[in-house]
């Protein structure tokens, strides 16, 4: 917790940042706020000296994490631009450069998937994937969430009784499996159907994939109802699911209008509690082409929606004009107007829009809908625990801030063979995936976790803010008691690492004495460095669901690449 002598040191520095803001000139430009080297975040401003002197008033801030911003700031700088038009291009190239942690920023969908039918093969299947290739498939998406790929996949295959199995088990089947006898495959591999017939099945999936769905939504509806009326609920809420995710697929592939052609962009988004979701329909000739799905990182839920659009809007063109894509559209629909529309649409070249006509506003309920599906999706996926989570661990551990992004380190290896490390991170209590990092251990040989320990953090430190998504931890968890986090805390003083907070996770110990009939037993425990008793952590509690996800999920990632490591090299030996 902060002490008293830290509050009045940071009112102070707040005093002396409003001075400096004061003798700003009057134009306009960006302003960077920085944490030692770090820019945490990026503003622009019609008047510099306005906007900047307003964040340093001995007021309390509308927006809370406002003030947890400004309780990081030791500094800023400021860049002079010509036009307030200028500071916008300006502020949104220096977002997506620096990715600053108080920033909402855009994270697209290059990791959303598609489904795919391979038109070569005689006898097809339905696959998903996340890369599109020139080859002779054809794709269907992108899908708002892997949960939505895997279930429309899933449903198709077994309502039209197509293949599952592998190209090598399908070439290789001698007999039908058990799938064709629960009549859940019509079984190709052993000639049960014929390929003029099973064309037939998969032009059914391609008709339903182009958005044609219709007599398929009308038989689950009628089996959800029946379920429900047997009150087997959770089979009619797992009908229920199939449903939306059919009509999401439809939804989105049947937007298309021969007569009035249009060229849009629609831009959509949701929000919950937590996280937020974008998503951008790019419509030409009438016809949708592209949908681009984006993450909405460092989101506040005190965030206004005018808030949220600008920001959706403004890095959404950024983006698409710096990485020469599919140009964006001169007309823009959505449901909210953004905040500083009108600087927008001079700066960005577009006339922004609500939607007036009835095509309109089904182009935005279909972004709308499709931004709420991803969201639920992305909430299913990442089993996030919430900020109250962190202010709990905060509070547990007496840190100065609030854990936002907490990392986790794990050291895996049999008899000092093939070692290896993870690296898993938590942004706002919720596992981040495509941050997560497997290190082979290269500088140590046998089983000396202190040194492979020291090699992993001297390579995750050194490339500090080098990496896209490496900024610096909140918080280190590091697995074990006392003597692991004394050995983590002499390599964190070893490599000269600052600002970040370590401790140890300890797991409960089970004792019995075999002449005593009573099972002594302890609860998780933390262990801060330079304090001799560690603090117990006990289930109920918040912190303690996400400390020991946030552990097992380091291990769980650290065992699974040691054992990949481990079949390749047997694999190897055996050739």
């Amino acid at each position: 917790m902060s002490t008293g002598k830290e509050v009045i040191k940071r009112s102070q520095k707040r005093t002396e940042l409003l001075e400096k803001a004061k003798n700003l000139a009057t134009t306009p430009g960006i302003y960077l706020m920085k944490s030692g080297a770090q820019i945490i975040y990026v503003g622009k401003a019609k008047s510099l000296r306005a906007r900047v002197s307003s964040y340093f008033q001995p007021i309390v801030h509308d927006h809370p994490r406002t003030e947890l911003m400004l309780q990081n700031v030791e500094e800023f700088e400021i860049i002079h631009t010509e036009t307030e038009n200028e500071a916008l291009v300006l502020e949104c190239t220096f977002i997506k450069r620096h990715k600053p942690k108080f920033n909402v920023r855009l994270k697209d969908d290059k990791h959303y998937p598609y489904l795919v039918i391979s038109t070569k093969d005689p006898f097809p299947r339905l696959g998903w994937t996340r890369k599109v290739i020139n080859d002779q498939s054809r794709y269907f998406g992108p899908f708002p969430s892997g949960y939505a790929a895997r279930t429309v996949m899933k449903l198709l295959t077994e309502t039209l009784r197509l293949r599952d199995c592998s190209d090598n088990t399908f070439s290789h089947r001698s007999r039908a499996c058990i799938l064709h006898q629960m009549d859940l495959c019509t079984a190709p591999c052993v000639n049960k159907i014929s390929k003029e017939d099973y064309q037939s099945l998969i032009e059914e999936a391609i008709a339903v994939l182009q958005g044609k769905s219709t007599d398929l939504v009308k038989q689950l509806e009628l089996d959800m109802l029946q379920a429900a009326e047997e009150e087997r609920f959770e089979d009619a809420a797992r009908i229920r699911d199939e449903i939306q995710s059919i009509q999401i697929v439809s939804q989105t592939q049947s937007v298309f209008d021969p007569d009035q052609r249009p060229d849009v962009d629609v831009f959509a988004f949701e929000k919950n509690d937590s996280m937020a979701h974008g998503v951008v329909l790019q419509v030409r000739g009438g016809k949708l082409i592209v949908v681009k799905h984006y993450d909405l990182f460092n989101f506040d839920a005190s965030l206004r929606d005018e808030e949220i659009a600008y920001d959706l809007l403004a890095q959404h063109v950024i983006l698409m004009d710096e990485q020469n894509e599919v140009l964006h559209a001169r007309e823009v629909l959505l449901k909210t107007l953004p905040k500083d529309f009108e600087l927008l649409e001079n700066a960005l070249n577009v006339k922004i829009k609500t939607p007036a006509s009835d095509l309109q506003k089904q182009l935005v309920n279909v972004a709308h809908t499709n931004a709420r599906f991803a969201l639920d999706g992305a909430k299913k996926e990442s089993a996030g625990h919430g900020i109250t989570a962190l202010e709990e661990v905060q509070s547990k551990l007496g840190l100065d801030r609030l854990p936002r992004r907490i990392e986790c380190f794990d050291i895996s290896n049999f008899q000092g063979d093939e070692g290896v490390a993870s690296r898993v991170v938590f942004i706002d209590g919720a596992p981040d995936k495509n941050l997560y990092r497997k290190y082979r251990i290269k500088t140590v040989k046998g089983q000396n976790d202190f040194a492979s320990m020291s090699e992993v953090f001297d390579r995750r430190f050194s490339k500090m803010d080098l990496e896209t998504g490496n900024e610096k931890p909140d918080l280190v968890v590091v697995d074990g008691g006392k003597g692991q986090l004394s050995q983590a805390k002499a390599i964190f003083d070893e490599l000269g690492i600052q600002g970040v907070e370590l401790v140890g996770l300890a797991k409960a110990r089970t004792e019995q004495n075999f002449r005593s009939k009573e099972v002594e037993s302890t609860q998780e425990r933390i262990f801060i460095p330079n304090r001799v008793n560690p603090i117990p952590l006990y289930p109920n509690s918040k912190a303690y669901r996400l400390l020991t996800h946030i552990r097992d999920e380091a291990h769980r990632f650290a065992i699974t690449f040691h054992r990949q490591r481990r079949d390749k090299k047997s694999l190897k030996s055996k050739s």
